[in-house]
């Protein structure tokens, strides 16, 4: 998972894929094969956030529902 970082942490830099010793994690770096189960427990801290395909932020979007309507009438 290629993921890249909103904040700097102390990681675990063989998770992420790092290639390196130390466990600081800076803001704004990316990671190209995260490990994908750590990947996302940051996105769940909000620490990291998901990249794409083209290198920029997945959006998702909210699922549109219809609201709920009553059912009797008096």
């Amino acid at each position: 998972m290629k993921i890249k970082a909103l904040w700097g942490f102390v990681g675990n830099a063989a998770l992420l894929g790092a290639g390196v010793e130390s466990p600081k994690v800076t803001r704004g770096q990316v990671f190209e094969d995260a490990d994908d189960e750590y990947a996302h427990t940051l996105l769940g801290k909000q620490l990291v956030v998901e990249l794409g395909a083209d290198g920029k932020p997945k959006v998702t979007k909210p699922k549109d529902s219809k609201p709920a309507a009553p059912k009797e009438t008096k």
